[in-house]
């Protein structure tokens, strides 16, 4: 068994004496410890996360010792820092506090004090031996949240009941969907997978349960529907709460019957596929509010998952990027990997688009990234500043509040339009940029006239 690298430690201040007395002090105890006389060479260095440990002066002529720290953080590198300082104040020690410092000494320094800290400070901040992600399907997690429901979907797949899952768009709905019908007795029957929002209202009926010939205009020949094409497998209804009134009461017959029909056809047909649902909405509250049946909601909420965001499981961020990157590296190249101070720049984002901008994210850097360690100054600028999600526009006035369906269709325009306008007019591109199936974006920005003849 080999024994694990020293850690590496650098002193930083501008007095050549005390650089070398101090770096005696560490190397004595073993410590592989390094000095340097110039910050502005020095914080290259630590940005590059060439170490584990910082200590530095407070007052040194080039740059004191609160703006070293200031750029080291800028940059969105993490290693723990030592303040060492001969003029140790209240207001001192506060700025070192909010600035995230590690530990603060004064001097004189006592060589047994300094090694006591620096073992303190290194033991806090050594890397911890990460738990084994768990897996389900084709999801991985370490997260605690997360292997509950993986144990709760293992529980529950083998049964016929259905299940209702939640949580926010690019949270992983439609893969889970996936890992409870590879878990269940149905898993050698079909998944069949239909989002009711990428399908235009006055289609949706007849992707479900099918159409005979002559239904309707373009009606040539017979089609069957998802529900007839899934069999005895499982049937996932992807963003459920975009059904309209009409087609809530016929899923509801549906669910209560078995039975279906075609449209234009008269002959019941009937159903023995399992049910799994998923929406991004708080259906209760849609319930409340009028635009969901409250029969269908109970019938579809016997089993119900709410699948937490990623900015709620921190430690999966680390573990998923590099799932990605692994998956997305080009074939016959190494994948890179991420530096600690790069995992803890991502984990300071709050992730808007979940797991699929992460996803996104890491086969960007897949692709683009060339050299075998990613640091946190090769993230985008978006993820290494911590950039919050665009706000939404400004909200109007009481009086001035729009109809429901006036003030969706206009956050709609506008949210299109901005990504759009984002992507140079790429539609792909935008679709990318907001998450979304590019089928779904296209239908959406075409209905509200943004889309231009070289587009179709």
């Amino acid at each position: 068994m080999t024994d694990s690298p020293r850690q590496k430690i650098l002193f930083i201040d501008d007095i050549p004496s005390f650089c070398e007395e101090v770096v005696s002090n560490l190397r004595s105890e073993q410590h592989d410890a390094q000095s340097m006389l110039s910050p502005l060479e020095a914080i290259p260095k630590i940005v590059r996360g060439e170490f584990d440990l910082v200590i530095t002066t407070l007052v040194i002529a080039e740059m004191g010792g609160f703006e070293i720290i200031r750029r080291i953080r800028g940059a969105g590198c993490r290693v723990p820092i030592i303040i060492i300082t001969a003029f140790g104040t209240d207001q001192s020690a506060i700025e070192a506090a909010r600035l995230g410092v590690a530990d603060y000494l004064t001097k004189p320094v006592e060589k047994n004090e300094l090694i006591a800290r620096v073992r303190r400070v290194l033991a806090d901040h050594a890397p911890r031996e990460p738990e084994r992600p768990k897996s389900l399907a084709r999801m991985i997690s370490g997260d605690w949240q997360m292997g509950a429901i993986f144990e709760k979907v293992k529980t529950i797949a083998p049964s016929d009941t259905r299940v209702l899952i939640l949580g926010e768009t690019g949270s992983g709905k439609q893969l889970l969907a996936h890992a409870i019908h590879q878990q269940s007795r149905r898993s050698q029957e079909p998944f069949v997978e239909v989002n009711c929002a990428a399908i235009p209202a006055n289609l949706l009926e007849s992707e479900l349960f099918g159409h005979e010939e002559g239904a309707f205009t373009g009606a040539s020949k017979r089609r069957i529907g998802r529900f007839e094409a899934a069999g005895k497998g499982t049937i996932f209804l992807d963003e459920i709460g975009e059904l309209s009134f009409e087609l809530q009461s016929k899923l509801l017959h549906v669910l209560d019957s078995g039975k279906f029909t075609r449209v234009g056809g008269s002959n019941d047909m009937f159903s023995q596929a399992r049910l799994v649902s998923a929406t991004n909405r708080d259906l209760m509250k849609e319930v409340e509010a009028g635009r969901f049946r409250s029969d269908l909601y109970y019938r579809l909420n016997v089993i119900s998952i709410e699948l937490p965001p990623l900015r709620d499981r921190p430690g999966d961020i680390g573990i998923l990027a590099q799932h990605f990157i692994n998956q997305f590296a080009p074939e016959g190249q190494p994948p890179p990997t991420f530096t600690p101070s790069a995992v803890e720049a991502m984990r300071q984002y709050n992730w808007p688009g979940n797991v699929r901008e992460l996803q996104n994210f890491a086969e960007q850097l897949a692709v683009l990234h060339q050299a075998p360690r990613i640091e946190a100054t090769d993230l985008p600028a978006r993820v290494l500043h911590g950039k919050p999600a665009p706000k939404a526009a400004s909200q109007p006035a009481p009086s001035e509040r729009l109809p429901f369906r006036e003030a969706r269709d206009q956050f709609e325009k506008d949210y299109l339009l901005k990504a759009i306008q984002e992507a140079g007019g790429n539609m792909a591109e935008g679709a990318r940029l907001a998450g979304m199936d590019r089928g779904q974006f296209y239908r959406l920005a075409k209905r509200h006239g943004l889309t231009s003849n070289a587009d179709e």
